[in-house]
């Protein structure tokens, strides 16, 4: 299997804009006129990768011709793993079948998960852009602040899907600030973790942006909820700093400084970048079969770029996935350009971590 550096995508958190809407670029075609296509969310509904992709929808249909559909189909499981294997190795390169990944789907390709079937370098891009996310918890624990996680209350017990995926995030940020939280793993989709925080069944969680500001920012105001931190975003120098969709949340960097009067460095820290680097600047992309005929990769990208410019969808896309920047056709594909690759040194600190922390061996 051909491997892909973990990279920073190039300003998809500041700076980089999007392939030139003025660019000469193939001619539009009608070629998903009166066509249906299906895009495949290899996760279950009320996550942050089917918000995302749901908000697209609507205004891509627009786009692409007349009579043409967009069909959303959830295909849930293994961390994303068993959807986007079905677009990888079941669905035909005909270009009427597309995928959107998650960050989950990179980090468990980058870490060797052996059920991983496909291959990024055999899918074109189509649409991408960063989506942060944010650790809350349970106003009963009564913690006002990060700083105070560490004498909690109670046991702080955190649901998620699996620890190869986007979970990593918020349990390597759990390992660098020294908390003790029994992690409760095996969920079918942060849609359903979340459900589990809000029946009382776990204390702190995490939503990916899409999610927690359409299904948190409610519990926030209804005082169900205490925002603690973000992950951050990666400036274009490497540094962590604060995500723009919540400019008023420390960052785990900042929350260490607090903690330990000291920046955080060494293997963890540099684990931690690495996986955000994944996480978040290759949080959502849109996919075609690289395979696919080369007028429905052009019909896609150039309703991509109609819903991009549109500022009716810059504003709905602001409301709802925080507003971070898009990036279109291979403007998307040089974003994940300007990174090195994942130290050997990191990679098996990471990999000896989740083989003793959480008894996961079978990672290449």
């Amino acid at each position: 299997m051909k491997r892909v550096p973990l990279l920073v995508m190039c300003g998809v958190m500041f700076g980089c804009s999007t392939e030139s809407r003025n660019a000469s670029s193939a001619a539009r075609t009608d070629f998903y006129a009166g066509e249906t296509l299906e895009v495949i969310v290899p996760f279950g509904p009320g996550g942050g990768s089917d918000t995302w992709t749901r908000m697209i929808v609507p205004f891509l249909q627009q786009h692409l011709g007349e009579g043409a559909r967009v069909q959303v189909v959830n295909i849930p499981g293994a961390s994303s793993v068993a959807g986007t294997n079905d677009f990888a190795l079941r669905r035909r390169p005909d270009g009427l079948t597309a995928l959107v990944s998650a960050g989950t789907t990179y980090l468990v390709y980058l870490m060797g998960e052996p059920m991983v079937r496909y291959d990024f370098g055999d899918f074109s891009p189509i649409l991408a852009s960063a989506v942060g996310g944010v650790v809350f918890v349970s106003p009963d624990l009564g913690i006002a602040s990060a700083s105070q996680l560490r004498d909690s209350p109670e046991p702080l017990v955190y649901g998620g899907i699996s620890a190869t995926g986007n979970d990593i995030l918020p349990l390597l940020s759990f390992e660098l600030l020294r908390l003790d939280v029994k992690a409760i793993l095996g969920y079918a989709s942060k849609g359903a973790s979340r459900v589990a925080f809000e029946q009382g069944e776990t204390n702190i969680e995490y939503q990916t942006m899409p999610a927690y500001l359409s299904n948190v920012t409610p519990l926030v105001a209804d005082g169900s909820a205490v925002p603690l931190f973000s992950f951050g975003v990666l400036s274009e120098t490497g540094e962590v700093v604060r995500d723009p969709a919540v400019p008023d949340l420390p960052t785990v960097r900042e929350v260490y400084q607090d903690l330990f009067a000291r920046e955080p460095s060494g293997v963890e820290w540099e684990g931690y970048k690495v996986v955000l680097a994944a996480g978040v600047a290759m949080a959502k992309v849109l996919w075609l079969h690289d395979e696919a005929p080369e007028e429905a990769i052009q019909a896609l990208r150039n309703a991509a770029r109609q819903v991009v410019a549109d500022p009716e969808f810059q504003e709905v896309a602001r409301r709802e996935v925080g507003g971070y920047p898009f990036h279109v056709g291979e403007e998307a594909g040089r974003a994940a350009s300007t990174a090195a690759r994942i130290a050997p040194t990191t990679l098996n600190w990471l990999k000896a971590l989740l083989r003793d922390k959480y008894d996961i061996d079978r990672l290449r």
